[in-house]
């Protein structure tokens, strides 16, 4: 053959392989992402499918208030009212120092620092607080929510730290630490799992947890 046939057939040869190669590692790379899409833990994805106006207002409601308990301006101004040696579970003294509950829910508030001032709630701002105060610690904690179904109005709402590689449940009213299957006693609890579904909330997202207090 020619040796500039030759050569020329050979930089076709090469350019042909490295086109193969860069398309191989495309479609290796996109089989990837596409398998790790699909096998990602669902529980850990936001919950989307549900399109019902009133549940949309219900997630952003409460998305917005962790989006302030996560603010930098909260958690350093909450910081400054705390000592930083506390743990999750000496906030509960410091927050009873701090707060009374009342069953009366009228002019209650959903900023920890509106909260604290009035020094009283019921469970939600008991909850705000708690979840502000970790995350003000460094803690990383979330906003757990009951919510009746039929209206996607709360029923109860509590917190979760994260423990020891685990979301751990944190009752803060009753400084209840590591209970989940405690509401099962309550009035709504025979309903979790059917007319009642419970949410957790962190910054920007929301994912079902129903299963975590369900013992049935």
């Amino acid at each position: 053959m020619n040796p500039a046939r030759k050569g020329h057939a050979s930089r076709k040869h090469n350019k042909t392989r490295r086109w193969i190669v860069a398309l191989s590692a495309f479609f290796l790379i996109l089989t990837i992402l596409t398998i790790a899409y699909l096998f990602y833990p669902t529980n850990n994805k936001p919950n989307t499918t549900n399109t019902d106006p009133a549940f949309k207002a219900f997630t952003d409601h409460y998305l917005s208030i962790m989006h302030n308990l996560n603010s930098s301006e909260t958690r350093s101004q909450l910081a400054s009212q705390i000592n930083p040696s506390y743990n999750q579970t000496d906030l509960f003294t410091w927050q009873k120092n701090k707060m009374t509950f009342v069953q009366d829910s009228a002019g209650f508030f959903e900023d920890p620092f509106q909260i604290l001032d009035s020094g009283k709630g019921i469970c939600v701002q008991w909850s705000i607080v708690y979840v502000s105060a970790c995350l003000a610690l460094g803690y990383q904690s979330r906003l757990i929510v009951a919510a009746d179904t039929a209206s996607w109005s709360f029923v109860h709402v509590w917190g979760e730290d994260y423990y020891n590689g685990t979301w751990v449940h944190v009752d803060p009213s009753d400084k209840v630490w590591n209970n989940p299957f405690r509401y099962q006693s309550w009035s709504w609890g025979s309903a979790i799992g059917s007319q009642v579904k419970i949410f957790a909330f962190e910054d920007g997202t929301y994912k079902d947890v129903t299963a975590t207090y369900n013992s049935h």
